[in-house]
């Protein structure tokens, strides 16, 4: 089909080679400068006089649920139409640990002092609130608060110490949406809003039972158990989108901009629909019990650059979220939510691409990863191809990483600058027509935000692990700015123009959304900036993203490799689900993990991807020493392709519905009632009639 917009015992070797710069980059921007730090509160329910058990006044009416506020204590609360209150913003649960929360802000005033203030705790001095209704389907809660205790107290004409803030809860849809035009805050001159968050208290529970709570940390879903008593807490902060290198604190990248929660029967699941890349998930899960999520916008980054305080450019927009009731939901209701949301707001197509006819079977094969000892030569890469079509693969989509003279990444993307070590241009041109005529395709990987270090700004090892791993020198690297993407972006375009092959692997720009501190941009700008430039490179050939970008999905022919573990998997009640696979089957065809860079077995690695409706992927040199080398392999690609092509049926079919069924057998249900059993088990298991050998699969 045509798509209508056209075009772990080991690291993941290169797919996770830029990830790790978001980790090292706290040396070119590290985290939060300040020169104190001040937490101001305001509780509006410990007000004297006030009766914090009054009746909630205010109704906005949603198609499950009504939200409910209390205009005497601003206390908000979503209730279920039999009247059982499930989430409350006030509740006694969230003010134990301090997620009482409508509203938190972080200010930073003009002498680079940072003040938090929320509506959590004690301090009724520091401010006070106005409800207003604006009409039967929105209400405005505006929160106005003071930096100083004495200066509180007299009137409110000392502008330069007052914040006015107006949060509007309405309806749309018949869901509930919170927002905060920037815009219509008020602040003193030289005064700025670092962070914001809204509504916390919705998602904190004490205790719990079952599976309470879920979460996407990294590519992967996760199911938390909250009632599961562990030896370490669990506590992920994830920048929706993928890590930003202008925090410390962003070790790791959610994909998608939702986060949901389980209570008392019902799933409240939140969709981030504006301000989505600013946006940082915060998740706990308590040693006994119990834990958070909520998010939090950032509308001002701030950073350092040659070891001086920078604030770099303030979002001028809306932040917005819209919350949706689910009486007895569960993670499909969320993937079903969330694709239609973002099928809708243009961030993923609705039907794939017609780039592939027939199951693709990826495999990145590693060309020089430092720029100087040579894995795998252009003339290697189209061996390694004809001699997988003579084992059986039909369908090969070759990405080529590591082709430029600089090895992984370059400063500049000039058609010259190929390795003559590999083949030189020519030698790519040659290798592109070959794979072309054996009718399968070759990606070229391409970095965008990284370039090698060329001495004049301070640089990162971005691939110390990854390179060591394949048996490589690390390389420095650093990050480039804003202008220095779009011109890599331009000079790329021009490369490929002159090339037999003109189809490209986007390797960094689909795991880092930074907030360019340098260029002034703030990260939704970042955001709204490579989806525009990017587009072109899609203009004459394909799109393939090596991580989960969904930002840039609109324009991808094909994601390389998705995560089948959460990163939080080993934290006792966690269980990975395959919620981006959920969202993204019928819209992009996506690669399962590396199969050879795996702790599972070779059998459980198949039945995954199988599970998960993932293409396989390889990790491959043509180095006989490596134990990378395609030979070691090759001997069971033939079976492993066979297998994965039984799913070629399904490939532009949505996931309706994934769950465990039984013990080690998984169900995963698609459109028509197409359904995948796996089993997991080492014995014979029957579920519904249907008889499932061990570890193998049904598709019925």
């Amino acid at each position: 089909m045509k798509k209508k917009t056209g075009k772990k015992k080991i690291l993941i070797a290169v797919c996770a080679l830029v990830l790790a710069a978001a980790i090292a980059a706290a040396v070119i921007l590290p985290g939060m400068f300040q020169k104190s730090i001040n937490n101001y509160s305001y509780v509006a329910e410990k007000q004297t006089g006030v009766d914090y058990s009054a009746d909630f006044d205010i109704t906005l009416k949603g198609t499950s649920a009504n939200l409910m506020i209390n205009s005497k204590n601003a206390s908000v609360a979503l209730v279920s139409s039999d009247g059982k209150t499930i989430f409350n913003s006030c509740s006694k649960d969230a003010a134990k640990y301090s997620l009482a929360n409508v509203l938190s802000i972080r200010m930073r005033d003009k002498d680079g002092n940072s003040y938090t203030m929320n509506s959590t705790d004690n301090s009724v001095s520091f401010g006070t609130f106005e409800v207003k209704v604006i009409d039967k389907t929105a209400v405005s809660v505006k929160f106005n608060f003071f930096t100083d205790a004495k200066q509180a107290k007299n009137t409110l004409s000392h502008t330069d110490t007052y914040v006015s803030i107006p949060v509007i809860f309405s309806i749309e849809n018949g869901n509930f949406k919170a927002s905060v035009n920037t815009a219509d805050i008020v602040l003193p001159e030289g005064n700025y809003i670092e962070k914001i968050s809204i509504l916390q208290g919705l998602f904190s529970v004490n205790t719990a039972t079952g599976n309470e709570f879920y979460t996407l940390p990294d590519g992967c879903g996760a199911e938390v158990d909250l009632s599961a008593v562990s030896e370490k807490p669990l506590t992920l902060d994830l920048g929706v989108y993928g890590s930003d290198v202008a925090f410390y604190d962003y070790s790791q990248g959610a994909v998608l901009p939702f986060f949901a929660m389980t209570k008392n029967s019902y799933l409240v699941n939140t969709i981030i629909t504006n301000g989505d890349a600013l946006s940082e998930i915060s998740c706990k899960k308590f040693e006994n019990g119990g834990g958070y999520l909520y998010n939090t916008f950032t509308i001002t980054a701030c950073g350092m650059i040659d070891g001086k305080f920078c604030a770099g450019e303030s979002y001028e927009g809306e932040v917005s979220q819209v919350y949706s009731v689910t009486k007895g939901g569960t993670y499909n209701n969320i993937s079903e939510q969330v694709r239609d949301n973002l099928i809708t707001r243009g961030y993923l197509p609705d039907e794939i691409s017609d780039k592939f006819i027939d199951m693709p079977f990826f495999i990145n094969v590693l060309g020089s990863p430092d720029g100087k000892a040579v894995a795998t030569t252009f003339e290697d890469a189209a061996e390694i191809t004809a001699v997988l079509k003579t084992r059986g693969v039909r369908n090969i989509a070759l990405r080529f990483s590591g082709a430029n003279k600089n090895g992984l990444s370059s400063v500049s993307f000039e058609s010259d600058t190929f390795s003559s070590d590999l083949g030189g241009k020519d030698g790519y041109n040659t290798m592109a027509r070959k794979i072309t005529e054996q009718d399968n395709t070759a990606w070229l990987d391409i970095n965008l935000y990284t370039g090698k270090h060329d001495g004049k700004s301070q640089s990162v090892k971005v691939y110390e692990t990854p390179s060591k791993f394949a048996g490589f020198t690390a390389n420095s690297f650093s990050l480039n700015s804003t202008n220095r993407v779009n011109a890599n972006i331009s000079e790329c375009y021009k490369m490929i123009s002159s090339l037999k092959s003109a189809d490209i692997c986007l390797n960094d720009a689909s795991m880092l959304l930074y907030t360019d501190l340098q260029g002034g941009l703030n990260r939704q700008q970042v955001l709204e900036n490579i989806k525009e430039k990017s587009s072109a490179l899609s203009a004459n050939g394909g799109l393939m993203l090596s991580y989960p970008a969904v930002y840039l999905m609109k324009e991808a022919d094909a994601v390389f490799n998705i995560p089948d573990t959460a990163n939080c998997v080993g934290n006792e009640g966690v269980t990975a689900v395959p919620v981006l696979q959920m969202v993204l089957h019928g819209s992009v065809i996506y690669g399962s993990s590396y199969m050879n860079i795996t702790n599972l077995s070779a059998e459980d690695a198949l039945l995954k991807a199988i599970e998960y409706g993932s293409a396989p992927s390889f990790l491959f040199t043509h180095n006989s020493e490596s134990n990378l080398n395609y030979n070691v392999y090759a001997s069971h690609t033939a079976e492993l392709y066979a297998d994965a092509k039984k799913l070629l049926p399904v490939m532009d079919m949505k996931i309706t519905s994934h769950e465990l069924v039984v013990p080690g057998v998984y169900k995963t249900t698609y459109d028509y009632n197409k359904v995948v059993y796996v089993n997991y088990n080492p014995a014979v298991v029957e579920v519904n009639g249907v008889m499932i050998s061990a570890k193998d699969y049904v598709i019925i």
